[in-house]
């Protein structure tokens, strides 16, 4: 009789586990579909939020620009000056092509997709080709965005009795090219793709023309040496950088490094800034071409994989290692039984 007892008690809790192991499965397998129900929802919204946000951008074959941002008056057309740091000109300064679209309330509009937008593609907005912006740097993301006067005013870097209107895309992307002014002053707050504080000094030493040194000279009423070093300072270039490009740009000027000053320590570069910024781009002779850094940042999050883990894995195995021994218990209880 003890024996079939013992027997009884021993399937059902063999049967007990089976219903615990199989009770557990199920529920890891709802945590896991419920993950996976979970990452595609959340696939679903990020893909409706991206087209939600480029659908709000305006995104489409236009440049916008707000006109209402400028402060200008009694104008007839906005007009859309684009041209390459690398080549130049793509819209000339003055020409038809560039005169921009009336949106209606302050909007104007130009249709780009007949014109390359690359890297280091920078362009101005002007009314009637005489009150300016500076210099905006642009990518191809610049489609669909709306530019806009932020009130500032800066020096025209081609002419120095001129100010131009400060401008920014509203997406936040790019900005203003550093420059040396036609005087030597320095404006804007990026650097152009592959330039830095020390190339564009170099450059500025080395031309002989409208965006070199020996012009600066001529209107600035500084000498050589307290222009050299107001534009190095500004540029955040250090004396022994002044030196090297003097040497590097194979010219001789009336300077001498400041006393007390460490000539030695100079990295003779200095790192590219981010982003993009503008400087002013002068009158009818602009030549728009201005120094800023156009590159465009975008911080990719790659996919990272997480791994959904449940509890109770544990706890069936402590739950299978008690039948198990209970089961024992009982076939040695029967044993013994029996031996009597």
């Amino acid at each position: 009789m003890f024996k079939k007892i013992a027997g009884i008690a021993l399937a059902a809790m063999l049967i007990g586990s089976t219903a615990v192991v199989a009770a557990s499965a199920a529920e890891t397998d709802e945590v896991v579909a419920a993950a996976d129900d979970s990452a595609v929802a959340a696939a679903d919204d990020s893909a409706v939020g991206a087209d939600d946000a480029s659908a709000s951008t305006g995104a489409d074959s236009k440049i916008y620009f707000d006109a209402n941002s400028s402060g200008w008056n009694n104008y007839k057309t906005i007009t859309f000056y684009l041209y390459s740091k690398a080549d130049g000109e793509i819209i000339a300064w003055g020409s038809k092509k560039g005169n921009m679209k009336d949106e209606g309330n302050g909007i104007w509009s130009f249709d780009v997709s007949s014109y390359p937008i690359g890297s280091n593609y920078g362009c101005i907005f002007t009314a009637d080709w005489g009150m300016q912006t500076c210099d905006l740097i642009l990518g191809p993301d610049s489609v669909g965005d709306t530019a806009k006067c932020t009130g500032e005013q800066v020096e025209n870097n081609v002419d120095s009795n001129k100010k131009s209107a400060v401008v920014k895309w509203n997406s936040g992307k790019y900005g203003n090219p550093v420059c040396v002014t036609s005087i030597g002053n320095v404006i804007g707050d990026a650097y152009w793709e592959g330039e830095t504080a020390y190339s564009l000094f170099v450059k500025f030493l080395s031309s002989t023309g409208a965006d070199g040194i020996d012009n600066a000279l001529k209107f600035n009423g500084k000498s050589a040496q307290q222009t050299i070093d107001d534009t190095a300072a500004k540029l955040g270039l250090s004396t022994a950088d002044v030196e090297k490009a003097i040497k590097e740009s194979g010219r001789t000027f009336d300077w001498k490094a400041p006393a007390g000053s460490d000539s030695s320590s100079g990295s003779g570069s200095s790192s590219s800034g981010s982003g993009s910024s503008t400087s002013g781009s002068g009158s009818s002779s602009s030549s728009g071409s201005s120094s800023g850094s156009s590159s465009s940042s975008s911080s990719g999050s790659g996919s990272s994989t997480s791994t959904v883990t449940s509890g109770e894995g544990d706890t069936v195995y402590f739950i299978i290692g008690g039948v198990m021994l209970a089961a024992i218990g009982v076939f040695f209880l029967a044993r013994k039984r029996r031996e009597f």
